[in-house]
């Protein structure tokens, strides 16, 4: 830590060396414990390892959670890097209802997928308690994929049409306050946590939304506050999945998103 002294010369400010090791274990266990407190079973793969193993031919079964129009990235898609070539396409709201498409292949590794690697542990969680045993989530999802220069397509493939599910962006387009995902009215009733997860990108917000709603009762009620532009589409799919009741989702500002979950499971 420095500052300037009265002669504006910069001066240093030791810290001492408990505060530093304090630091450091604090860093330390949020990172190790994270998933493992809020999602067990669940197991990670890096981008990397998932671009080894697709080159060596052992490809994993990789579902892509996000929606048809994010796989595609197609106008009206927040990113437009489309989607690793062979993988399936079942957004996060359908997963549950297509796992009995799965099972034949429940003895093989999958790979679930999202933007930034939230709602693919979201998604890894409900295959392990459907009893699929090798399931991992790709750390850092479809960004770091891309970030990473490996290989994606947007060619349509017939197996997954673009308009068999409306994008949540179509659906949202232009029905501003019509919608409690996009409500412009404020909620004004109690509220019983905040998880404050500003300036934090994917996947903390629904992490540390996870670990809030789990320590509270029934009927209570959780603001979430996030700056993440994807939260607009993890949270209200992480409700869902959850079971939980998304009673507001509001617009501070282009930069600053409000949700209101209530837990009723």
């Amino acid at each position: 830590m420095i500052k300037m002294n009265e002669d504006n010369k910069i001066k240093e400010i030791k810290i001492s060396k408990f505060r530093m090791v304090m630091k450091f274990a604090k860093l330390f266990f949020f990172t190790m414990f994270r998933t493992k407190w809020f999602l067990p079973g669940v197991k990670e793969l890096t981008v990397d390892e998932l671009n080894e193993r697709i080159s060596s031919g052992d490809t994993p079964i990789i579902i892509d959670t996000r929606d048809r129009v994010e796989y595609y990235g197609a106008e009206g898609s927040w990113k437009k890097y489309g989607h690793i070539k062979d993988s399936m396409s079942i957004p996060i709201m359908q997963l549950t209802s297509n796992i009995d498409k799965l099972v034949e292949h429940k003895d093989k590794d999958f790979v679930t997928i999202c933007p930034g690697g939230g709602m693919s542990l979201v998604a890894a969680e409900i295959l392990v308690k459907a009893g699929f045993e090798n399931v991992y989530s790709l750390k850092g999802g479809m960004d770091n994929w891309d970030r990473k220069g490996y290989p994606t397509t947007t060619e349509i493939n017939s197996d997954y049409p673009i308009d068999e599910f409306e994008s949540v962006f179509s659906q949202n387009k232009g029905k501003k306050g019509e919608t409690k995902e996009s409500s412009k009215e404020k909620y004004t009733g109690e509220v019983h946590k905040t998880v404050d997860a500003r300036n934090f990108s994917c996947p903390i917000p629904v992490l540390n939304s996870k670990k809030a709603i789990t320590k509270m009762k029934i009927g209570q009620v959780l603001e979430i506050l996030t700056t993440d532009p994807g939260s607009k589409t993890d949270i209200p799919a992480w409700a869902k999945v959850s079971e939980q009741e998304l009673l507001s989702m509001e617009e501070a500002n282009p930069e600053e998103f409000r949700f209101i979950v209530k837990k009723i499971k």
